[in-house]
This record gives structure tokens, C-alpha cells and sequence, in this order.
């Protein structure tokens, strides 16, 4: 994984130029604009409501901005036909619905759908699921259907199937959301991994130390725009930007690491 020194020398895979978006006449998202190198993992963050999901989504093509653009690889997002978007491009959205009586392994197959020269998976697609699923951690109910997994397993199969799309964006909106405190540092130890792995990986969390921990940059969108864009590695030098989430946040220096804590 790269440090943002390190991201400043790269060309951005990702580029976010001043987009807005309305819902009706009601102002959601204005004048965002960021970029995100190979190798970043980039936290958004912010309260309910500042509009994290709409900007992934935004991101992922789901939703078209009212203004501005989302330029992926050098092109316009809207000119990238759906297949090589999908293979430039993976989105775990905060809500995903399935099919329940679908196995685990089938889902993260349905994640090799861009690469698919034909109908039916090839040995790469398989070697590529399975090892995804192994490093989610849910190899082990690959032959179990949706319908018997908890909500946190279903949600390392989700992860696997974004995995296993092997795309170069990798966008995660609460990817540890369900997972016990276990599973969320085997989640975003896994998208460390990915980004060292060269993706750029832009998550939305709520979780600040598990953000200040694993993630290369922290994006805090506040009154409908970027209020701070700051490095991890200094972060915690200026704790002004918590009261954005709370007054009631400080930074604990005394602990063998600077952490965050509710006073």
C-alpha cells in the first residue's frame, strides 16, 4: 500500500471533478472533487444523511451526477460500455439483495461475469473465486446456500465476489457491516492487502480507528462537499476534524499508539 507522498507521483485511476447531485431540488453532494492513485485505501467518512452512498454510487455508475464528472483510467465514466466498467471497476453497495437459495460459491462466481469468454466459468474463474473466498475467510461454506449463512458470513461472500471481479476500483460502502470485531479487522486487512496489490480502494465506514488504522487517507464530507482530505500519518496531529462526527471525540496519546476514544 502507498502513502499519499508515494499516490502524488502516480496518475490517478480515479478522478472525481466537482459533481453534485440533487434529490428533487434538494441539494445532496456539491463541488466534490478528489482523485484516487493505484495502491490507496481511502476511508469516506461522515454522518448519517452527508452523503457517502450516493457518491459511490455516483461513483459506480448507478446514478448520474447533476453536475460534473467521474473519469475512470483517463475516460468519462458514461463512455465505458457496462461490460469494461465492470471489469475496470467493483462495487459492494451497503444493501445487497441475492438470491437466498443461491450457494456462496455460485455468488462469487457471478463476480467473474466480465471476464466470462463463455457461457460457462473456466478453471481461472474458479482458482480466482477460491481464492478469494479464502481470503475472506468463507471457503469453508462455499457449498452452503445463502438461505444458512449469518448475516456477517453473507457479508464475506459479498466481499469475495467483489474480490474476485478483480477490477482496479474497488469501491466498498460499510464492507464491515454485520461482522463481528474479528471478522472487521480480517475485512480491512484484506483490503490493505488489495491495495498493496495495486488497486485503489475507495470504503465508506463509520469505525474512525479501524479508518486511522488500515486506510492510506481519510475523505470527511460534510455540509454536501469535502470538508478535509488528510493523510492517516497526520490525521491524528490534528484532531480538529473528529467534531465533525462529534464533540465528544479526543485522541488518547498516552495509549503505545495515538486512538481515538469517547470522552
Amino acid at each position: 500500500m502507498v502513502s499519499r507522498r508515494e499516490a502524488a507521483v502516480r496518475s490517478p485511476v480515479l478522478r472525481v471533478r466537482n459533481v453534485a447531485w440533487r434529490a428533487s431540488t434538494v441539494p445532496v453532494l456539491e463541488h466534490v472533487s478528489f482523485d484516487v492513485a493505484p495502491g490507496e485505501l481511502v476511508a469516506v467518512m461522515g454522518r448519517n444523511g452527508a452523503g457517502k452512498s450516493t457518491l459511490l454510487d455516483i461513483i459506480a455508475g448507478l446514478r448520474s451526477p447533476t453536475e460534473g464528472a467521474v473519469i475512470l483510467a483517463e475516460r468519462p465514466l458514461d463512455e465505458w460500455a457496462a461490460i469494461a466498467r465492470a471489469r475496470m471497476l467493483a462495487h459492494l453497495p451497503q444493501s445487497l439483495r441475492a438470491d437466498l437459495s443461491m450457494r456462496a460459491e455460485a455468488l462469487v462466481l457471478m463476480g467473474r461475469y466480465a471476464h466470462a469468454a463463455r457461457w460457462f466459468e473456466s478453471d481461472e474463474d474458479r482458482q480466482v473465486a477460491q481464492e478469494a473466498m479464502q481470503r475472506c475467510e468463507c471457503l469453508e461454506f462455499r457449498r452452503r446456500t445463502l438461505a444458512t449463512l449469518s448475516g456477517g458470513e453473507r457479508q464475506r461472500v459479498f466481499l469475495a465476489a467483489c474480490l474476485a471481479q478483480q477490477g482496479r476500483v474497488l469501491l466498498l460502502d460499510e464492507p464491515a457491516t454485520f461482522l463481528d470485531v474479528d471478522q472487521q479487522l480480517q475485512c480491512f486487512s484484506v483490503l490493505r492487502a488489495e491495495a498493496e496489490r495495486g488497486t485503489a480502494c475507495l470504503v465508506v465506514t463509520h469505525d474512525v480507528n479501524l479508518a486511522l488504522t488500515f486506510c492510506t487517507r481519510v475523505i470527511i464530507l460534510a455540509e454536501r462537499g469535502v470538508a478535509r482530505d488528510l493523510a492517516t500519518e497526520s490525521a491524528l496531529d490534528d484532531p480538529a476534524w473528529l467534531h465533525v462526527f462529534s464533540q465528544r471525540l479526543t485522541v488518547d496519546q498516552g495509549a503505545s499508539r495515538p486512538w481515538v476514544r469517547y470522552e
